[in-house]
């Protein structure tokens, strides 16, 4: 049952259309043979890229229409897609994909840097190329891995597709920025244009400190930027609980039944289609910990005993609502040495630090290379390392 409508004049970025193309409409509601005749020559395009802010290398869907006429679709068109990233490298064609038989288009990438994606279609120059054809994407840092994920829906034969991303978090004493991107991946549009009733969000599974499961709710409320592109941001700190977080979306997504307006009552119909709240996929939130290392010489002739000192700090939830970067005692640290050329670090001993967070320990070294302390971590405490230099002559 289809269950919503858009006006025909919007576009699926949002974007105005050359509405007045269609002419004024008869008492019927019918366009004019004027406007018939103009909505078999006017070539409409429609491009937009989901989600539109990501980090770098994380999988980004560029998609659109293209009609002859601003709503008569062109199926089975080879489609050039562009991509013109920020600074001095050129813009580059990155794939041609065929247009379905509403006219629908997609392709995924993977964009490394910012950039604009654009269309271009059989026979037309790229300086008089009509309608909406560009997208920018922007490209943040990729620091920590990151989980991208899609998840589906369907409704009387129709399916709602999306995309949710984001990096795994390292928390610290200082709140930091924490990105949940969202992308609709089906021609259509967001259920509802606030993040509050539609839009990705995390879910804590550890209690900890004043938080209860499922209670982070710290996070900015913004509005979908486009009819596919959304980000739920947060500011989390080591008060919040650390472990795993559940990726979930809320909300329905509205899938296009008709987007070419084929009765031409001026509307595009469509189904709204819930996303169940089920988990997507999950990030590990784990509290930041350093570690350090030093060498009593680090030039030195032939082989010889040197000692090798530094200290871990973990960042601790002392209180319901206060964290501290201590000094941890009774830690295991890991000891490599990764030799000068192309051969990889070799295992040496394992350390403690004493209970002051401090250590040492006293190795025979014959080669130039790092030595390597490695703090493991766990499932609540992220890793570190530090490392040291020597040249042996």
């Amino acid at each position: 049952m289809v269950v919503g409508a858009r006006k025909l004049f919007t576009s699926a970025l949002g974007l105005t259309l050359a509405g007045s193309l269609l002419g004024a409409p008869t008492a019927a509601g019918v366009p004019t043979d004027e406007a018939r005749a103009e909505l078999s020559t006017y070539g409409y395009s429609d491009v937009a890229v989901a989600p539109d802010r990501a980090p770098a290398g994380s999988p980004v869907q560029v998609h659109g229409y293209v009609g002859h006429g601003s709503r008569s679709p062109a199926a089975g068109e080879a489609v050039t897609i562009h991509f013109d990233p920020a600074g001095s490298a050129p813009r580059a064609a990155v794939a041609t994909v065929t247009s379905d038989d509403n006219g629908w288009f997609a392709a995924t990438f993977q964009p490394r840097t910012s950039g604009t994606y654009d269309i271009l279609r059989p026979g037309e120059e790229e300086d008089t190329a009509q309608g909406v054809r560009t997208a920018t994407f922007t490209s943040r840092e990729a620091v920590l891995p990151v989980r991208s994920a899609v998840t589906s829906n369907m409704r009387n034969g129709y399916k709602a597709t999306v995309r949710v991303t984001v990096q795994d978090v390292v928390t610290r004493v200082e709140p930091q920025t924490v990105h949940v991107d969202a992308g609709i991946l089906t021609p259509g549009f967001p259920g509802n244009f606030s993040v509050v009733e539609t839009g990705a969000y995390l879910v804590n599974r550890r209690s900890e400190g004043r938080y209860g499961v499922g209670q982070v709710t710290s996070a900015t409320q913004e509005p979908w930027r486009t009819h596919y592109s959304a980000t739920r941001t947060y500011r989390l700190s080591a008060v919040h609980p650390a472990g795993l977080y559940d990726v979930v979306f809320a909300g329905p997504v509205a899938v296009y039944t008709d987007p070419w307006d084929a009765d031409l009552d001026g509307t595009r119909q469509d189904v709204r289609i819930p996303i169940t709240r089920d988990p997507i996929t999950t990030i590990w939130v784990r509290r930041a910990s350093t570690t350090t290392i030093a060498a009593s010489s680090t030039s030195f002739t032939g082989a010889r005993n040197i000692e090798l000192r530094g200290s871990v700090r973990k960042v601790q939830l002392i209180s319901d609502s206060v964290a501290e970067n201590r000094l941890a005692p009774n830690t295991a640290l890991k000891l490599y040495f990764d030799p000068a050329g192309p051969a990889g670090p070799v295992y040496t001993k394992t350390v403690h630090t004493n209970s002051r967070g401090a250590y040492r320990t006293t190795v025979m070294t014959s080669r130039s290379g790092a030595w390597i302390a490695k703090y493991v971590g766990t499932s609540l405490q992220a890793p570190s390392k530090g490392s040291v230099t020597v040249t042996v002559r």
